[in-house]
């Protein structure tokens, strides 16, 4: 393998992403990617392939996508310049990293937390420092505040809500971190529809060290078709964007999410149900003598088993029911996750887990 030289060294000590999985099928009880267990309706699937059909696809799309950005603007109220749309949110992880962490560059991310950005500081051979949550999981904000003071980190990277956990930090926490550190912070706000607790976004216009990530995978069904944003104050923006992979969002997938962001009735039931349904896990799961179920300001939870969190998973599999196993996470020993689903789709899961239990 003489080609191994020609690799970087903080390549070569990772490892490739994976999920176990099962192949998709009608009987598979799906509840392991915190997707949002409904598609878009038939005739608005129609209705847009229709308009796509129309398109031209020997032609590339815009550089950067013009008018889902006008359409992102007037949605969520802020300037066409403090909007940058990509390929997914992970995109815009890479993108944003990429514009700020060079070789030893410091980042402080609180632990545990969503794989990839440590993996991205990793890759692009920064200086991973991290913070360990409390023992309920939710955010130690003053060890990442004295962290900070200490380490001087030119980004701090908060997940909240927070993959997998589920906890959040409140605005006035992520607030104390702009007044005590001079770094860049990006919050990471995937599953910011489903929480009760309110958004950073009030904190965009004061701060121009903020950078906020959102999602159209999970509230909008669009997993699929891989739509994140990310908003700034236009001088941050135009910073990020020079990085930025030119014609990643596609017309068909910008089409899908014009027409979204005009369905916000149908997007609004669906959370409902979705965290109506989550609270009926979170019930269930909390009358099993042998089960921890931790609150989530998320669409999934997270739940420790006295012993044995992998098998009961794989014992899980085997009846067509996927979850996720977060047990190699750090404090995360013997802890698996799983979205809330359907209906048909919780209760399947949970006669399930019960049996094996």
């Amino acid at each position: 393998m003489s080609f191994l030289k020609h690799i970087k060294p903080s390549v070569q000590h990772l490892e490739a992403y994976s999920v176990k999985s099962k192949p998709l099928s009608p009987d598979l009880i799906k509840l392991n990617q915190n997707e949002n267990p409904f598609d878009l309706p038939n005739e608005l699937k129609r209705e847009l392939l229709d308009e796509f059909y129309a398109q031209p696809w020997n032609r590339y799309p815009d550089v950067f996508p013009t008018q889902l950005i006008e359409a992102l603007s007037h949605y969520v109220g802020v300037p066409q310049e403090s909007i940058i749309a990509a390929n997914g949110s992970n995109e815009l992880m890479y993108t944003a990293l990429m514009a700020i962490v060079g070789s030893g560059t410091k980042v402080l991310i609180p632990s545990p937390t969503f794989f990839l950005y440590e993996k991205i500081v990793r890759v692009l051979e920064g200086s991973l420092i991290s913070v360990s949550a409390n023992e309920d999981l939710s955010f130690n904000v003053d060890s990442i505040i004295a962290s900070a003071k200490k380490e001087h980190p030119s980004l701090i990277i908060l997940n909240s809500p927070n993959s997998p956990t589920g906890q959040m930090m409140s605005v006035g926490d992520v607030e104390r971190i702009f007044t005590e550190t001079d770094a860049i912070v990006l919050v990471d706000e995937a599953y910011i529809e489903f929480a009760e607790m309110p958004s950073v976004f009030p904190l965009l216009q004061r701060y121009d060290r903020l950078i906020i990530l959102r999602t159209f995978s999970k509230a909008f069904s669009l997993a699929g078709l891989r739509i994140g944003y990310l908003l700034a104050q236009p001088a941050l923006c135009s910073e990020l964007l020079k990085p930025k992979i030119p014609f990643t969002v596609n017309n068909f997938s910008t089409a899908v999410a014009i027409k979204l962001m005009q369905q916000q009735q149908l997007i609004n039931e669906r959370i409902a149900y979705i965290k109506k349904q989550k609270m009926f896990l979170y019930e269930n799961l909390g009358q099993i003598d042998t089960i921890k179920v931790f609150p989530s300001q998320t669409n999934f939870l997270i739940f420790t088993v006295k012993n044995g969190a992998t098998a009961l998973f794989e014992n899980l599999l085997s009846e067509n029911v996927l979850i996720r196993d977060v047990s190699s996470y750090p404090m995360l020993n013997n802890t698996l996750r799983v979205n809330a689903g359907t209906e048909t789709e919780n209760k399947a899961f949970l006669t399930a887990l019960k049996k094996y239990l």
